[in-house]
Protein backbone atom coordinates (compact mmCIF):
# COMPACT_ATOMS: atom_id res chain seq x y z
CA UNK A 1 0.00 0.00 0.00
CA UNK A 2 1.40 3.54 -1.34
CA UNK A 3 0.69 6.48 0.75
CA UNK A 4 -0.93 7.44 -2.54
CA UNK A 5 -3.52 5.09 -2.06
CA UNK A 6 -4.31 5.36 1.07
CA UNK A 7 -4.75 9.24 0.69
CA UNK A 8 -7.02 8.12 -1.82
CA UNK A 9 -9.20 6.06 0.99
CA UNK A 10 -9.38 8.92 3.33
CA UNK A 11 -10.14 11.85 1.05
CA UNK A 12 -12.94 9.80 -0.30
CA UNK A 13 -13.91 8.73 3.34
CA UNK A 14 -14.04 12.21 4.22
CA UNK A 15 -16.08 13.14 1.15
CA UNK A 16 -18.34 10.21 2.19
CA UNK A 17 -18.12 8.79 -1.35
CA UNK A 18 -16.99 5.36 -0.17
CA UNK A 19 -18.33 2.68 -1.30
CA UNK A 20 -19.42 -0.41 1.16
CA UNK A 21 -16.49 -2.41 0.06
CA UNK A 22 -14.12 0.25 -0.21
CA UNK A 23 -15.34 0.74 3.53
CA UNK A 24 -14.06 -2.85 4.33
CA UNK A 25 -10.85 -2.04 2.89
CA UNK A 26 -10.28 1.12 4.49
CA UNK A 27 -11.02 -0.18 8.27
CA UNK A 28 -8.55 -2.99 7.28
CA UNK A 29 -5.99 -0.58 6.13
CA UNK A 30 -6.54 1.40 9.36
CA UNK A 31 -6.08 -1.49 11.62
CA UNK A 32 -2.92 -2.63 9.96
CA UNK A 33 -0.50 -1.68 11.98
CA UNK A 34 2.44 -1.34 9.21
CA UNK A 35 0.37 1.22 8.18
CA UNK A 36 0.59 3.41 11.33
CA UNK A 37 3.22 6.08 10.34
CA UNK A 38 1.41 6.20 7.04
CA UNK A 39 -1.81 7.29 8.33
CA UNK A 40 -0.15 9.40 11.02
CA UNK A 41 1.68 11.55 7.87
CA UNK A 42 -2.11 11.63 5.95
CA UNK A 43 -3.60 13.01 9.04
CA UNK A 44 -0.93 15.15 10.09
CA UNK A 45 -0.80 16.85 6.47
CA UNK A 46 -4.67 17.00 5.62
CA UNK A 47 -5.85 18.88 8.38
CA UNK A 48 -7.75 21.34 5.86
CA UNK A 49 -9.26 18.87 4.16
CA UNK A 50 -11.24 17.74 7.62
CA UNK A 51 -11.45 20.91 8.45
CA UNK A 52 -13.32 21.57 5.56
CA UNK A 53 -15.44 18.62 5.54
CA UNK A 54 -16.13 19.75 9.46
CA UNK A 55 -14.67 16.09 11.18
CA UNK A 56 -13.93 16.42 14.58
CA UNK A 57 -13.82 13.06 16.64
CA UNK A 58 -12.05 15.03 19.37
CA UNK A 59 -14.73 14.99 21.68
CA UNK A 60 -15.66 11.01 20.93
CA UNK A 61 -11.51 10.46 21.39
CA UNK A 62 -11.15 12.76 24.52
CA UNK A 63 -14.16 11.00 26.17
CA UNK A 64 -12.52 7.36 25.98
CA UNK A 65 -9.45 8.35 26.98
CA UNK A 66 -7.85 5.10 26.00
CA UNK A 67 -8.23 5.30 22.49
CA UNK A 68 -10.36 3.31 19.73
CA UNK A 69 -9.69 0.95 16.73
CA UNK A 70 -12.71 0.42 14.26
CA UNK A 71 -14.44 -2.59 13.43
CA UNK A 72 -16.38 -2.70 10.32
CA UNK A 73 -19.96 -4.88 10.03
CA UNK A 74 -19.08 -6.49 6.62
CA UNK A 75 -22.79 -7.25 6.54
CA UNK A 76 -24.11 -3.98 7.31
CA UNK A 77 -25.40 -1.22 4.46
CA UNK A 78 -23.73 2.01 4.42
CA UNK A 79 -26.84 4.05 2.81
CA UNK A 80 -26.11 7.20 4.58
CA UNK A 81 -22.99 9.44 4.09
CA UNK A 82 -20.45 8.42 7.48
CA UNK A 83 -21.22 11.82 10.21
CA UNK A 84 -18.16 14.10 10.29
CA UNK A 85 -15.40 14.35 13.12
CA UNK A 86 -12.12 15.09 13.31
CA UNK A 87 -9.50 12.58 13.72
CA UNK A 88 -7.11 12.92 16.40
CA UNK A 89 -4.44 10.17 17.83
CA UNK A 90 -3.63 9.25 20.98
CA UNK A 91 0.40 8.05 20.41
CA UNK A 92 0.34 7.15 24.46
CA UNK A 93 -1.90 4.05 23.72
CA UNK A 94 -0.13 2.55 20.43
CA UNK A 95 -1.36 2.33 17.21
CA UNK A 96 -4.20 -0.22 17.76
CA UNK A 97 -5.45 2.73 20.26
CA UNK A 98 -5.32 5.02 17.62
CA UNK A 99 -8.30 5.31 15.29
CA UNK A 100 -11.79 5.72 15.40
CA UNK A 101 -14.43 5.78 12.66
CA UNK A 102 -18.28 6.63 12.83
CA UNK A 103 -19.68 4.28 9.98
CA UNK A 104 -22.34 4.49 8.34
CA UNK A 105 -25.21 5.33 9.95
CA UNK A 106 -23.30 5.89 13.00
CA UNK A 107 -22.74 2.42 14.04
CA UNK A 108 -19.57 1.96 16.62
CA UNK A 109 -17.74 -0.45 17.37
CA UNK A 110 -14.54 0.02 20.38
CA UNK A 111 -12.02 -2.04 20.68
CA UNK A 112 -8.69 -1.54 22.71
CA UNK A 113 -5.45 -2.91 23.12
CA UNK A 114 -2.33 -2.09 25.36
CA UNK A 115 0.05 -2.90 23.18
CA UNK A 116 1.44 -1.97 19.31
CA UNK A 117 0.46 -4.17 17.33
CA UNK A 118 -1.27 -6.36 19.75
CA UNK A 119 -3.88 -9.21 18.76
CA UNK A 120 -6.70 -8.32 20.32
CA UNK A 121 -9.12 -10.91 19.77
CA UNK A 122 -7.65 -14.29 21.99
CA UNK A 123 -9.01 -17.53 22.78
CA UNK A 124 -12.56 -19.49 21.01
CA UNK A 125 -14.60 -16.59 19.52
CA UNK A 126 -18.17 -16.25 20.67
CA UNK A 127 -21.22 -17.79 18.90
CA UNK A 128 -23.13 -15.04 17.46
CA UNK A 129 -25.61 -14.11 20.08
CA UNK A 130 -27.48 -10.92 19.11
CA UNK A 131 -28.45 -7.72 20.96
CA UNK A 132 -31.57 -6.83 22.57
CA UNK A 133 -34.33 -5.27 19.84
CA UNK A 134 -37.47 -3.47 19.91
CA UNK A 135 -39.92 -6.60 21.59
CA UNK A 136 -42.39 -5.61 24.53
CA UNK A 137 -45.76 -7.86 25.69
CA UNK A 138 -49.28 -5.75 26.43
CA UNK A 139 -51.46 -6.92 28.94
CA UNK A 140 -54.95 -5.50 28.40
CA UNK A 141 -57.41 -4.99 31.13
CA UNK A 142 -59.21 -7.86 30.35
CA UNK A 143 -55.85 -10.45 31.23
CA UNK A 144 -55.09 -10.40 27.18
CA UNK A 145 -52.01 -10.18 25.94
CA UNK A 146 -50.50 -8.89 22.84
CA UNK A 147 -46.84 -9.44 21.89
CA UNK A 148 -46.12 -6.22 20.40
CA UNK A 149 -43.22 -7.37 18.13
CA UNK A 150 -44.88 -10.32 15.86
CA UNK A 151 -48.32 -7.74 15.80
CA UNK A 152 -49.01 -6.28 12.47
CA UNK A 153 -48.88 -2.27 12.33
CA UNK A 154 -52.25 -0.38 12.48
CA UNK A 155 -55.19 -0.65 15.16
CA UNK A 156 -54.03 -3.72 17.50
CA UNK A 157 -57.18 -3.16 20.58
CA UNK A 158 -59.47 -1.50 21.77
CA UNK A 159 -59.57 -0.46 25.32
CA UNK A 160 -62.73 2.32 26.40
CA UNK A 161 -62.41 5.34 24.15
CA UNK A 162 -58.88 4.70 23.18
CA UNK A 163 -57.57 2.76 20.43
CA UNK A 164 -54.48 0.90 20.61
CA UNK A 165 -52.24 1.51 17.86
CA UNK A 166 -49.41 0.19 16.38
CA UNK A 167 -47.38 2.33 13.97
CA UNK A 168 -45.21 1.47 11.15
CA UNK A 169 -42.16 2.31 12.91
CA UNK A 170 -43.31 -0.61 15.88
CA UNK A 171 -44.35 2.47 18.21
CA UNK A 172 -47.38 1.82 20.33
CA UNK A 173 -50.24 4.96 20.77
CA UNK A 174 -53.04 5.14 22.69
CA UNK A 175 -55.68 7.17 20.67
CA UNK A 176 -57.69 8.43 23.24
CA UNK A 177 -61.11 9.97 21.48
CA UNK A 178 -63.38 11.70 24.06
CA UNK A 179 -64.01 11.00 27.59
CA UNK A 180 -63.69 7.48 28.82
CA UNK A 181 -66.66 6.04 30.84
CA UNK A 182 -67.59 2.91 33.12
CA UNK A 183 -64.35 1.72 35.32
CA UNK A 184 -60.80 2.05 34.93
CA UNK A 185 -59.10 -0.57 32.25
CA UNK A 186 -55.24 -0.74 33.58
CA UNK A 187 -52.65 -1.84 31.09
CA UNK A 188 -49.49 -3.12 31.17
CA UNK A 189 -46.73 -3.20 28.99
CA UNK A 190 -43.52 -4.96 29.94
CA UNK A 191 -40.17 -5.75 28.03
CA UNK A 192 -38.20 -9.17 28.85
CA UNK A 193 -34.73 -9.11 28.71
CA UNK A 194 -33.30 -8.44 25.53
CA UNK A 195 -35.96 -6.23 24.47
CA UNK A 196 -37.03 -2.41 24.74
CA UNK A 197 -39.79 -0.55 23.25
CA UNK A 198 -41.18 3.26 22.90
CA UNK A 199 -45.20 3.81 23.83
CA UNK A 200 -47.25 7.14 24.12
CA UNK A 201 -49.87 7.01 26.52
CA UNK A 202 -53.32 8.48 25.98
CA UNK A 203 -52.55 12.44 26.99
CA UNK A 204 -49.53 12.33 25.20
CA UNK A 205 -46.73 10.96 26.75
CA UNK A 206 -43.82 9.06 25.41
CA UNK A 207 -42.20 6.44 27.65
CA UNK A 208 -38.89 4.41 26.69
CA UNK A 209 -38.64 1.02 28.35
CA UNK A 210 -35.23 -0.33 28.86
CA UNK A 211 -35.08 -4.01 29.05
CA UNK A 212 -36.50 -5.84 31.87
CA UNK A 213 -38.82 -3.16 32.66
CA UNK A 214 -42.38 -2.37 32.08
CA UNK A 215 -45.39 0.27 33.00
CA UNK A 216 -48.92 -0.09 34.46
CA UNK A 217 -51.07 2.35 32.97
CA UNK A 218 -55.15 3.38 32.02
CA UNK A 219 -56.33 3.33 29.11
CA UNK A 220 -57.79 6.91 29.68
CA UNK A 221 -56.95 9.22 32.57
CA UNK A 222 -59.00 10.05 34.80
CA UNK A 223 -59.87 12.47 37.56
CA UNK A 224 -57.78 14.92 39.36
CA UNK A 225 -54.45 12.96 38.64
CA UNK A 226 -52.48 10.61 35.76
CA UNK A 227 -51.01 7.51 37.97
CA UNK A 228 -48.88 5.46 36.49
CA UNK A 229 -46.68 2.23 37.94
CA UNK A 230 -42.62 1.72 36.59
CA UNK A 231 -40.63 -0.63 37.61
CA UNK A 232 -37.19 -1.04 35.95
CA UNK A 233 -36.01 1.24 33.42
CA UNK A 234 -37.86 4.17 31.90
CA UNK A 235 -37.28 7.36 30.18
CA UNK A 236 -40.44 9.89 30.56
CA UNK A 237 -41.19 13.11 28.16
CA UNK A 238 -44.21 13.93 29.91
CA UNK A 239 -47.39 16.07 28.32
CA UNK A 240 -48.13 19.29 30.63
CA UNK A 241 -51.49 19.23 32.14
CA UNK A 242 -51.42 21.24 35.10
CA UNK A 243 -54.85 20.21 36.13
CA UNK A 244 -54.20 16.71 36.10
CA UNK A 245 -50.68 16.38 38.15
CA UNK A 246 -48.76 13.21 36.72
CA UNK A 247 -47.23 10.71 39.69
CA UNK A 248 -45.30 8.10 38.71
CA UNK A 249 -45.17 4.61 41.35
CA UNK A 250 -41.94 3.79 41.19
CA UNK A 251 -42.88 -0.11 42.22
CA UNK A 252 -43.75 0.99 45.37
CA UNK A 253 -40.61 2.32 46.85
CA UNK A 254 -40.91 5.78 45.67
CA UNK A 255 -43.22 8.29 43.97
CA UNK A 256 -42.44 10.89 41.61
CA UNK A 257 -44.34 14.08 41.01
CA UNK A 258 -43.93 15.63 37.51
CA UNK A 259 -44.53 19.03 36.49
CA UNK A 260 -44.21 18.70 32.84
CA UNK A 261 -40.35 17.26 32.04
CA UNK A 262 -38.05 14.77 30.95
CA UNK A 263 -35.97 12.23 33.43
CA UNK A 264 -34.94 9.18 33.48
CA UNK A 265 -35.81 6.38 36.69
CA UNK A 266 -33.56 3.39 37.20
CA UNK A 267 -35.27 1.18 39.71
CA UNK A 268 -33.59 -2.65 38.90
CA UNK A 269 -33.94 -3.95 41.87
CA UNK A 270 -30.54 -5.41 41.53
CA UNK A 271 -28.52 -2.24 41.55
CA UNK A 272 -29.76 -1.17 45.21
CA UNK A 273 -30.55 2.40 44.57
CA UNK A 274 -33.61 3.76 43.01
CA UNK A 275 -31.76 6.77 40.72
CA UNK A 276 -34.30 9.20 39.61
CA UNK A 277 -32.10 11.91 37.09
CA UNK A 278 -33.83 15.10 35.78
CA UNK A 279 -32.89 16.04 31.98
CA UNK A 280 -35.63 19.08 31.65
CA UNK A 281 -38.44 20.82 33.70
CA UNK A 282 -39.04 19.99 37.48
CA UNK A 283 -39.86 16.65 39.23
CA UNK A 284 -40.47 16.38 43.48
CA UNK A 285 -39.53 12.41 44.66
CA UNK A 286 -40.87 11.00 47.98
CA UNK A 287 -39.57 7.56 49.31
CA UNK A 288 -42.79 5.14 49.52
CA UNK A 289 -46.17 5.50 47.57
CA UNK A 290 -47.92 8.94 48.34
CA UNK A 291 -51.38 9.50 46.40
CA UNK A 292 -52.02 13.13 45.20
CA UNK A 293 -52.56 15.25 48.03
CA UNK A 294 -52.60 13.05 50.85
CA UNK A 295 -49.21 13.50 51.67
CA UNK A 296 -48.66 13.64 55.40
CA UNK A 297 -46.23 17.08 56.61
CA UNK A 298 -43.91 14.36 57.81
CA UNK A 299 -44.29 13.31 54.33
CA UNK A 300 -43.55 16.23 52.37
CA UNK A 301 -40.61 17.12 54.25
CA UNK A 302 -39.00 13.77 53.15
CA UNK A 303 -39.57 14.55 49.64
CA UNK A 304 -36.84 16.83 47.29
CA UNK A 305 -37.35 18.46 44.43
CA UNK A 306 -34.57 18.11 41.11
CA UNK A 307 -33.56 20.94 38.79
CA UNK A 308 -32.15 20.15 35.51
CA UNK A 309 -29.09 18.20 36.11
CA UNK A 310 -30.16 16.43 39.44
CA UNK A 311 -30.10 13.12 40.42
CA UNK A 312 -32.12 12.06 43.20
CA UNK A 313 -30.31 8.47 45.06
CA UNK A 314 -33.18 6.40 47.27
CA UNK A 315 -30.82 3.37 48.48
CA UNK A 316 -32.84 0.09 49.13
CA UNK A 317 -34.44 0.06 52.62
CA UNK A 318 -34.10 3.49 53.33
CA UNK A 319 -36.60 6.62 53.64
CA UNK A 320 -33.69 8.96 52.88
CA UNK A 321 -33.61 10.80 49.31
CA UNK A 322 -30.06 12.11 48.84
CA UNK A 323 -29.41 14.62 45.68
CA UNK A 324 -26.28 14.47 43.07
CA UNK A 325 -25.87 18.00 41.52
CA UNK A 326 -23.86 16.36 38.70
CA UNK A 327 -25.60 14.06 36.96
CA UNK A 328 -24.09 12.17 33.76
CA UNK A 329 -27.23 13.20 31.73
CA UNK A 330 -25.10 11.72 28.10
CA UNK A 331 -24.35 8.36 30.34
CA UNK A 332 -28.00 8.04 32.06
CA UNK A 333 -29.63 8.44 29.07
CA UNK A 334 -26.98 6.23 26.80
CA UNK A 335 -29.49 3.23 26.67
CA UNK A 336 -32.12 5.09 25.07
CA UNK A 337 -29.71 6.84 22.21
CA UNK A 338 -28.82 3.19 21.85
CA UNK A 339 -24.93 3.25 23.55
CA UNK A 340 -23.32 1.05 26.29
CA UNK A 341 -21.69 3.86 28.01
CA UNK A 342 -18.68 2.63 30.39
CA UNK A 343 -16.88 5.28 31.67
CA UNK A 344 -17.26 6.03 35.31
CA UNK A 345 -19.41 2.86 35.94
CA UNK A 346 -18.57 -0.23 38.17
CA UNK A 347 -17.52 -3.21 36.20
CA UNK A 348 -20.29 -4.84 38.20
CA UNK A 349 -23.01 -2.77 36.78
CA UNK A 350 -21.95 -2.70 33.37
CA UNK A 351 -21.75 -6.29 33.33
CA UNK A 352 -25.68 -6.21 35.11
CA UNK A 353 -26.52 -4.25 31.73
CA UNK A 354 -24.86 -6.43 29.49
CA UNK A 355 -26.94 -9.22 31.33
CA UNK A 356 -30.48 -7.62 30.80
CA UNK A 357 -29.51 -6.40 26.98
CA UNK A 358 -28.41 -9.82 25.46
CA UNK A 359 -30.47 -12.54 28.01
CA UNK A 360 -27.45 -13.85 29.50
CA UNK A 361 -25.63 -14.52 32.38
CA UNK A 362 -22.60 -13.12 33.84
CA UNK A 363 -20.28 -15.19 36.41
CA UNK A 364 -17.37 -14.22 37.76
CA UNK A 365 -14.05 -16.93 37.86
CA UNK A 366 -12.56 -15.63 41.19
CA UNK A 367 -13.34 -11.80 42.40
CA UNK A 368 -15.29 -9.50 40.42
CA UNK A 369 -12.86 -7.39 38.20
CA UNK A 370 -12.41 -3.96 40.09
CA UNK A 371 -10.88 -2.03 37.07
CA UNK A 372 -12.36 0.50 35.29
CA UNK A 373 -13.72 0.30 31.86
CA UNK A 374 -14.18 3.34 29.73
CA UNK A 375 -15.61 3.89 26.17
CA UNK A 376 -19.00 3.94 24.98
CA UNK A 377 -20.23 0.86 22.40
CA UNK A 378 -23.35 0.78 20.05
CA UNK A 379 -25.60 -1.26 21.56
CA UNK A 380 -26.45 -2.94 18.50
CA UNK A 381 -23.58 -4.96 18.16
CA UNK A 382 -23.51 -9.31 18.59
CA UNK A 383 -22.05 -10.30 21.98
CA UNK A 384 -19.04 -11.97 20.13
CA UNK A 385 -17.69 -7.96 19.64
CA UNK A 386 -18.56 -6.85 23.13
CA UNK A 387 -16.20 -9.64 24.10
CA UNK A 388 -13.24 -8.30 22.34
CA UNK A 389 -13.55 -5.11 23.82
CA UNK A 390 -13.60 -6.65 27.25
CA UNK A 391 -11.13 -8.83 25.94
CA UNK A 392 -8.86 -5.90 25.36
CA UNK A 393 -8.93 -4.78 28.56
CA UNK A 394 -6.95 -8.01 29.32
CA UNK A 395 -9.67 -10.13 30.67
CA UNK A 396 -10.56 -13.31 30.48
CA UNK A 397 -13.39 -13.92 28.66
CA UNK A 398 -15.84 -16.83 27.56
CA UNK A 399 -19.36 -17.74 26.69
CA UNK A 400 -20.46 -21.11 27.77
CA UNK A 401 -23.96 -21.22 26.37
CA UNK A 402 -25.72 -18.10 27.67
CA UNK A 403 -23.27 -17.93 30.84
CA UNK A 404 -20.85 -15.32 30.01
CA UNK A 405 -17.29 -16.56 32.56
CA UNK A 406 -15.01 -13.80 33.51
CA UNK A 407 -12.18 -13.18 35.81
CA UNK A 408 -8.93 -11.66 35.30
CA UNK A 409 -5.86 -13.57 33.68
Amino acid sequence: MTEQQLTYYFERYAEGNLSKEERVVFADLLKDPANKEMVQQILDRDWPLWERNQLDFSQEIDRIELGVAAMIRADHTFSEPPPVRRVRFLEKWGWAAAVLILLGTGTYFYITSKKAGQEVVKGKAAPGILPGSNKALLTLSDGTTITLDSAASGAIAQQGSSSIVKTAGGAIIYDARGVSQGEVMMNTMSTPRGGQYRLTLPDGTTVWLNAASSITFPASFTGNSRKVKVTGEVYMEVAKNVKMPFMVDVDGKATIEVLGTGFNINSYADEGTIATTLVEGKVRVWPGNITTGSASEEEQHMAVTLTPGQQALLPNNTTTVNISSNANLEQVLAWKNGIFSFTGKSFQSVMKDVERWYDIQVRYEGAIPTRKLKGEMDRGVQLNDLIRFLQGFGLHVELKDRILMVGEK
